[in-house]
């Protein structure tokens, strides 16, 4: 390397003196401290370049850095090159809750190393409950407000989806690679026991192998703790029941339900540990605000479901799979997008069926968005009008496309229409049959039970012996029009079933647009 290259790269160096340097206690060596003042810093490149173009070693302790017996342009670009990658520390560290530690960001178990590469530790987790930890290169210096934003660039942990999750580590995990990252990294979550880690800081990747400690079964006892009871580690009234058939599931119906609806599961173990939430058999949700009626469960103190108010259920049954580690949910609560507060806007069907007075029915928008959806009977052709039984501002059209003043729309019967304004398109599909399907009829999820349609009063109707369960109605035999929810507020293609007593029953469906869709269930004599 030139004289030139040097005193130029030598520049560049010192002018990042200020902003980029790192250094670690007085009695650890630190990489790149070539004058020993404990920093590796612009001042150990100028100590080089001084030797290497004067010969001067007056302020040299460590100069060969990259340990090739000579004290050369090398050495400088190896300082170089740490000064421009603070982080790249000797030490890692295990920070968290392994070896008796807590989490604190001045204490973590030393990992040692003979290659700069390949670290490892020998580490025992907590006797009960989860251990959870994650890496450093650094460790504060005091345990005070700034001490942990002090280590942020320094820290690293398993790469998975967003920090409100924890990597768990389980038998299948031992012995395999866990990728490593330090962006938006997540802690690793483990059971009691004895393990060895391994970490290759060139390839990012963590190797745990060992043995998890003998757990105590969970009893058979589950409980729902939430907002139901406050959250209250004493209160054992919301038990759930051990299904007779299945010993692994269990099922709680929980009603009077008036806002929103938080809980996790407990086992009975978990009112006799020292640590409610850490004791290791309570069971929750990937994140908290988990809404999806289906899904799996995580152990550890992570999420809690929620069931919103908004929603106005007055029931949530809940059902675990114990051994599967999953859920379901029903409830009756409305969607959101069946506000009751939502203001619709309104087209008028007209045409054959009704002798084009203007009473063919409806079809609604949300106010403001122009796109109208609703069942009528049209007959065989028909138009939509903006004001019911005025001819002024009218549509039709043909293969979909709508046209101020067009043709009469040609369609067949009872339909499910759609007219949207902003792209001026429509579609027109009909409904060929409507029925109810679900656990609570005669032919279960699989089969439908038939209604009848009642053009006088435009509705579908029948008479239904169910069983204690649930179920929805469905059209045209298949899932791509149905209902669920509340019957007095049903909505299109909800995932809420409708819950029903066992009884006989004269069944009545009325659908006309957003915000229409109601039921009822009259016993029938």
């Amino acid at each position: 390397m030139t004289k030139k290259l040097l005193k130029s790269l030598s520049a560049v160096v010192l002018a990042m003196a200020g902003i980029l340097a790192f250094s670690q206690s007085a009695n650890a060596a630190v990489k790149g401290d070539v004058n020993g003042d404990g920093v590796c810093n612009s001042a150990d490149v100028t100590a080089l370049y001084k030797f290497i173009l004067n010969n001067d070693a007056s302020t040299i302790v460590n100069g060969d850095q990259n340990a090739d017996g000579t004290i050369n342009s090398a050495d400088v670009t190896a300082v170089y090159q740490l000064i421009l990658n603070p982080a790249q520390f000797d030490k890692v560290y295990i920070l968290g809750e392994v070896n008796g530690n807590q989490w604190d960001p001045t204490v973590g178990v030393e990992m040692t190393t003979e290659d700069g590469n390949i670290y490892t530790a020998q580490v025992s987790t907590k006797p009960s409950g989860f251990s959870y930890f994650s890496f450093t290169k650094k460790l504060a210096q005091e345990n005070n407000e700034s001490a942990w934003d002090e280590i942020a660039p320094y820290r690293f942990g398993a790469l998975g989806e967003g920090v409100e999750n924890n990597f768990v580590v389980t038998e299948d995990v031992l012995g395999t690679s866990i990728a490593l990252t330090n962006d938006n990294f997540i802690a690793l979550q483990v059971a009691p026991g004895n393990f060895n880690l391994s970490i290759d800081m060139e390839k990012m990747e963590l190797t745990i192998t060992g043995e998890f400690a003998p757990q105590p079964q969970p009893e058979t006892n589950w409980y729902i703790i939430g907002t139901i009871n406050e959250w209250s580690t004493t209160d054992k009234t919301y038990k759930m029941t051990q299904d007779a058939e299945n010993a692994n599931v269990y099922n709680i119906r929980i009603d009077g339900i008036s806002r929103d609806f938080w809980f996790k599961i407990a086992n009975e173990n978990c009112y006799t540990a020292a640590d409610f939430w850490n004791e290791g058999s309570l069971l929750a949700f990937p994140a908290d605000g988990v809404q999806a009626l289906s899904g799996n469960l995580v152990q550890g103190n992570q999420g809690a479901f929620c069931l919103p108010g908004y929603l106005n259920a007055t029931y949530i049954d809940i059902t675990i799979n114990t051994e599967e580690l999953t859920y379901t949910i029903t409830t009756d609560g409305q969607e959101p997008e069946d506000d009751p507060d939502a203001e619709y806007e309104y087209l008028y069907i007209t045409g054959d069926a009704d002798g084009w007075n203007g009473n063919g029915g409806k079809v609604a928008s949300i106010k403001g968005e122009n796109d109208y959806y609703g069942f009528v009977n049209v007959g065989t052709v028909f138009k939509f009008q903006k004001i019911q039984g005025e001819w002024g501002i009218n549509w039709g059209g043909s293969n979909g496309t709508l046209v101020s003043n067009g043709a009469n729309i040609e369609a067949s019967g009872y339909v499910y229409v759609n007219a949207n304004l902003n792209n001026m398109t429509y579609s027109v599909t009909p409904i060929t049959s409507m029925g109810v399907i679900g656990d609570a009829t005669q032919g279960g999820w699989e089969t439908e039970t038939p209604l009848t349609y009642n053009a006088e009063t435009n509705t579908w109707e029948g008479t239904i012996t169910f069983t204690d369960g649930e179920f929805k109605f469905r059209g045209n035999n298949n899932w791509d029009i149905s209902f669920g929810g509340t019957l007095n507020k049903l909505v299109l293609n909800s995932d809420v079933n409708i819950h029903v007593e066992a009884g006989t029953y004269n069944v009545a469906l009325k659908l006309v647009c957003p915000g229409e869709y109601s039921a009822t269930l009259t016993p029938a004599n």
